[in-house]
């Protein structure tokens, strides 16, 4: 009971700086189904007070703040979304094909909940309640991105501009993610954005023997053991002048742990079977997938005075079920369809930002509109990898020369979309969860029963009365931590 006292009150008397506060609204667009990697200039909508989505400009106030879609079904002006009392909501203008929010048709206003998916014809996007450091640290990354793809998610835009900013240091980072969500490829961004001239070496550590770790880092001398035959180089070693990166470092003995604590802290390496240290330039990078550890223990079960010596404040990348701004791009990219790093940052029709590459060239549709839509309301269990999977999968079913279609992906994605027959149509009806598979969707996204109902494909309201009735709490099954 202390314990919460004390964070309340430390709560109260640390507030949010300016910068930090969420009081921006923005419409992160995922991407079209016909053209999934989008302008930057595109991705990102400023909303202000008011926001009008449509097909064209013609016939609005020079001033008015709009968002023009390239999408046939899009109609002219389709869609508004405008501060009300307390939040935003949306309406629809009378478009031809509606306007969805979280897989339902809109009627009449709509209050829209930072992170819900709204549907324009061919387009998603996802509206944010943002702080101004995430704001421009969205801007940034979309004009320069630090990995192969610009992330639009405020949470990682914050992660990368940090990334970003100590890549040229020669200090140890720790990274920390959910497996597949793509430690190893900013551990890549930042090697390449430090200047290193040496190379990047990687070492999964829960991949290997746990017995076999320390020989793989620091080599060994011949006759250091029986199977020792001839001496063999270890990864520190080849990674001379450049970056060693330990991934799922949690899973290393302790006794390996101390050792790469004690290089850590001389960049002295010894082989096994070798007296003479050497003195070594190489950078640690490293990273775990676990967040919470034991007794004395980091993340990742990491001993605190390696935490220490790595960073004490860890770089976390979020999952992509929270950032899924950013899908359309990550889909182009696993299929070689386009880049969004063109002119700009997507800053609004005044606010462009010039010295670009022009747009990327248009090409034949990559999705239709009903799988394009079960991508976005999937939960991505696997993150970044399950979608380099599952795209590239369905794209060898297509032969290439068809849109992907909901037949080519996963029955568990197929099923989270109903296809809107027609305006007015609304998500099929499906059999409901039993108390034990909700009991067990509760757990696996620890409560979020917004995650769960887009699992089922059911509204909300839905997964709610089935709570209640099954009596499960959903808080029983949130992060305390």
């Amino acid at each position: 009971m202390a314990d919460r006292a004390e964070q309340t009150l430390t709560a109260v008397q640390s507030p949010l700086s300016p910068g930090e506060q969420k009081d921006r609204a923005v419409l992160l667009v995922v991407g079209s189904a016909e053209r999934p990697a989008l302008p930057a200039r595109t991705r990102l909508q400023i909303i202000g007070d008011e926001l009008t989505v449509g097909r064209r400009a013609e016939g609005l106030p020079v001033l008015a703040n709009v968002a023009v879609l390239d999408d046939g079904l899009v109609s002219g002006r389709h869609a508004r979304i405008a501060r009300g009392a307390g939040g935003y909501d949306i309406e629809d203008l009378g478009s031809k094909n509606g306007t969805w929010v979280d897989n339902l048709r809109t009627e009449g206003k709509v209050r829209l909940r930072d992170g819900a998916l709204v549907f324009f014809g061919n387009h998603i996007a996802v509206f944010r309640m943002v702080s101004h450091i995430e704001l421009e640290a969205i801007k940034a990354e979309l004009v320069t991105p630090l990995g192969p793809v610009a992330t639009a998610s405020p949470t990682l835009a914050v992660a990368c501009d940090r990334l970003r900013r100590l890549a040229a240091s020669e200090g140890e980072l720790l990274i920390v993610g959910e497996t597949g969500v793509g430690k190893e490829v900013y551990a890549r961004a930042v090697h390449a954005a430090s200047g290193r001239k040496g190379h990047f070496m990687a070492i999964n550590c829960a991949a290997i023997p746990r017995d076999l770790v320390e020989s793989e880092l620091f080599g060994y001398r011949q006759g250091a053991h029986s199977t020792a035959h001839q001496a063999k180089a270890g990864l520190i070693e080849e990674a001379e002048g450049g970056t060693l990166f330990l991934d799922e470092i949690g899973e290393m003995t302790p006794e390996a742990q101390i050792k790469i604590l004690r290089f850590l802290q001389d960049r002295e390496l010894t082989p096994l079977g070798s007296t003479r240290p050497r003195r070594m330039d190489v950078r640690i990078l490293a990273a775990t997938n676990r967040t919470a550890g034991g007794p004395g223990k980091g993340p990742g079960g990491l001993r605190d005075d390696i935490v220490a010596r790595l960073g004490a404040a860890p770089i976390f990348l979020p999952p992509l079920r929270n950032r899924i701004e950013d899908l359309g791009a990550l889909a182009a990219h696993f299929l070689g369809r386009g880049s969004d790093r063109v002119d700009g940052a997507g800053l609004g029709p005044a606010e462009s930002v010039a010295g670009g590459r022009g747009d990327p060239p248009r090409v034949p549709a990559v999705f239709d509109q009903p799988a394009f839509r079960a991508l976005a309301l999937h939960t991505w269990p696997l993150n970044v990898r399950e979608l380099e999977k599952i795209v590239s999968t369905a794209a060898v079913l297509t032969g290439g020369t068809k849109p992907i279609a909901i037949r080519d992906l996963p029955e568990p994605i197929a099923r989270t979309i109903a296809v809107p027959a027609a305006p007015g149509a609304r998500r099929a009806v499906g059999p409901s969860p039993t108390p034990a598979q909700l009991e067990e969707l509760l757990r696996r996204y620890e409560g979020n029963v917004a995650d769960v109902s887009r699992e089922l494909g059911k509204h909300r309201a839905a997964v709610w009365r089935w709570i209640k009735k099954f009596g499960l709490g959903p808080q029983k099954f949130r992060r305390t931590e």
